[in-house]
């Protein structure tokens, strides 16, 4: 492929100004060197790849001193060019620049089918033709419920309908969680509830245990109590005794 434009493109014949030397064609991206001969951007840096001298003239090339010629490259944008699919059937012309819009839109380019699984390549003019009849046609419902239709379904598919299907069944979804989750809450309260009977029961029973240990204990202090009093009572009457006797011994 040559780094130019084909000049067979070109309604008229361009001049030879504006053929590149390297490669025959018309100037794309002109740059013009140091010793003011100009080539294609693309060609001669291709040509200094294998050698650094003019083409032309043999001159050294300085690769700093290139020179892109912005206003000879718009001149030869306003050159009027056929279509690349006149031998297709197009017959338009028109300037160099609008190659890609007219490429864009030109109803004698091929494309590809835009259905997966195709693969055919049509003419753009028979692209919507093509589609009425493609056996991997599918698109998106162009109401949005988000059903992919194909050739079998698109005549059945109603929107309304399968966005009910939809919600009774969504809707039955969410009403068994909830069932779910309100068993799962009984349960749970039913247990809180026994652990609850279970505390209260053992505090129940501490309380009795203290009072008994408190009922034993004073029941003790008091039978102690009374053996004290009991065992002391002889020994001092005796004391008693004895103290009397002795004072009536030191009178006489």
């Amino acid at each position: 492929m040559s780094g130019g434009y084909e000049v067979e493109q070109f309604v008229n014949t361009p001049d030879d100004d504006l053929i590149c030397v390297i490669c025959k064609a018309v100037l794309r991206c002109p740059v013009r060197l140091k010793c003011n001969h100009i080539f294609c951007k693309e060609c001669i840096l291709q040509w200094m790849k294998r050698q650094v001298k003019c083409p032309c003239c043999r001159q050294s090339i300085d690769q700093n001193q290139m020179l892109v010629l912005f206003k000879l490259s718009k001149s030869i944008g306003r050159l009027s060019i056929r279509c690349r699919n006149e031998q297709g059937g197009c017959k338009a012309t028109f300037p160099l620049s609008n190659e890609y819009l007219h490429i864009s839109n030109c109803p004698y380019e091929w494309q590809l089918c835009p259905h997966e699984g195709c693969g055919e390549r049509v003419l753009r003019k028979d692209a919507q033709a093509h589609d009425q009849s493609c056996s991997h046609w599918r698109q998106l419902c162009s109401m949005g419920c988000g059903t992919i239709l194909f050739r079998e379904n698109q005549a059945q598919h109603n929107c309304y309908r399968d966005l009910q299907q939809r919600y009774i069944a969504e809707r039955r979804k969410q009403r068994a969680i909830a069932a779910n989750l309100r068993r799962k809450m009984l349960r749970m309260q039913s247990r809180m509830a026994q652990i609850r009977r279970q505390i209260n029961q053992m505090y129940e029973s501490l309380d009795v245990g203290d009072l008994e240990v408190e009922a034993g204990e004073g029941t003790s202090a008091w039978i102690n109590s009374n053996a004290s009093c009991t065992s002391t009572s002889p020994g001092t009457s005796s004391r008693r005794q004895t103290n009397s006797n002795s004072s009536r011994v030191r009178h006489i």
